[in-house]
């Protein structure tokens, strides 16, 4: 359709299955505690309803903040996968950086993607490795998984490549 705006890079923040896995065990504990909670507040919290009907939805939202775990868990190890398949390694040259200090120092660097067009993209990151990128800028590089095709991308941080 002509006069469209091309489809944006999509960022995929790469999970190990290890990783993944640790946030579902997380989940499942994070709901057995809400589910246990209900259950022993049940008999002592009856006879007031209010607060009560308090215990319940405390409990409600902890299970319900377990499913939101275990859903981002499977959907993150899933794009990091279907990524490592289609994807090139390539490095990316840091052209800009900015620090964004709120309670850790983190960097928001704009990476050079090899395309035609020379598009950028801008990763906001923590990791000791984007820092050190971010404080060399613009004479810094970072490794990314690549998929022009689907037009995703992530930064490998240390050993997430596996």
């Amino acid at each position: 359709m002509p006069g469209t705006a091309p489809p944006e890079w999509t960022q995929i923040d790469l999970t190990s299955r290890r990783g993944g896995a640790g946030q579902r065990i997380t989940a499942v504990i994070l709901a057995a505690v809400g589910v246990a909670g209900f259950a022993l507040s049940f008999r002592s919290l009856a006879p007031w309803w209010w607060e009560f009907a308090l215990m319940a939805f405390g409990c409600a939202v902890i299970v319900l903040l377990a499913a939101g775990l275990w859903i981002n868990a499977g959907t993150s190890v899933a794009s990091t996968v279907a990524l490592q398949e289609t994807g090139a390694a390539v490095v990316l040259p840091v052209v800009a950086a900015f620090e964004t200090s709120d309670e850790s120092l983190r960097y928001q660097l704009q990476l050079r993607l090899p395309t035609v067009d020379e598009e950028f993209v801008v990763h906001a990151c923590g990791d000791r490795r984007c820092v050190a990128a971010g404080r060399a800028a613009p004479d810094a590089e970072l490794p990314v998984l690549l998929d022009a095709a689907h037009k995703t991308w992530g930064v490998v941080h240390d050993a997430q490549g596996s």
